[in-house]
C-alpha cells in the first residue's frame, strides 16, 4: 500500500512539471553562481582573473568547436569551415547569422560572420562588458581554433557594445 501511494504521488507530481522545474531552478541557480564567481573574482583579483577566464573560454570553445566538427563531419581542409562552430552556436543561440567572403584580393583571405544579437546573451547576462567581450572573443577564437589553427579573430562589432550586430572578421594565413 505504501509503495501505491508513492507512485501516485510521483505521477502526480510528474504531471504537474515538478521534475522540470528542479531542473531549471538547478540551472537557474548554477548560472547565477557562476555569474557572481566570475564578478567576485575579476572584483578581488583584477587583471589575473580576467586573463584566467580567457584562457578558459579559449579552452572550452576549442573543446566545444571539436566536438561540434566530430559531429557534423566537418571538412576541416575547406576555409569557410572555419565558421561553422560559430554559426552552429547561433543556430543552437537561436540567433539569425551569414556569412560573407572577402570579394578584395588580399595577401590572406578573411571571412565574416555577422549575427543579429549575442550568441552569449543570456550567459553573460549581468557580467562587466569588458568580461563579456574578452570571453567571447577567446571562445570564438577557440570555436574557430578548432578548424584551422593559423586563424585570427577580430570582432568589428559587438551587441554588448552597443551594436545590433555582432560582427566577427576572421583572416586567414
Amino acid at each position: 500500500m505504501a509503495m501505491d501511494r508513492y507512485t501516485r504521488f510521483a505521477n502526480e507530481w510528474k504531471a504537474v512539471g515538478v521534475t522540470s522545474r528542479v531542473r531549471w531552478h538547478q540551472h537557474s541557480t548554477l548560472d547565477r553562481f557562476n555569474g557572481m564567481l566570475v564578478k567576485k573574482l575579476a572584483e578581488k583579483y583584477g587583471e589575473d582573473a580576467r586573463a584566467l577566464m580567457e584562457e578558459v573560454a579559449y579552452q572550452i570553445g576549442l573543446e566545444d568547436g571539436e566536438k561540434i566538427c566530430e559531429n557534423l563531419g566537418v571538412d576541416l581542409a575547406a576555409p569557410k569551415s572555419a565558421l561553422i562552430p560559430l554559426e552552429t552556436v547561433g543556430l543552437i543561440s537561436g540567433v539569425d547569422s551569414e556569412v560573407a567572403d572577402d570579394r578584395k584580393s588580399r595577401q590572406f583571405p578573411q571571412l565574416t560572420f555577422k549575427c543579429y544579437g549575442c550568441l552569449f546573451g543570456q550567459i553573460f547576462d549581468g557580467l562587466d562588458q569588458d568580461i563579456r567581450e574578452r570571453v567571447c572573443r577567446q571562445y570564438s577564437l577557440g570555436l574557430v581554433h578548432a578548424v584551422n589553427k593559423g586563424a585570427e579573430i577580430k570582432l568589428q562589432r559587438k551587441c554588448c557594445a552597443g551594436n545590433r550586430q555582432c560582427e566577427f572578421v576572421v583572416a586567414f594565413r
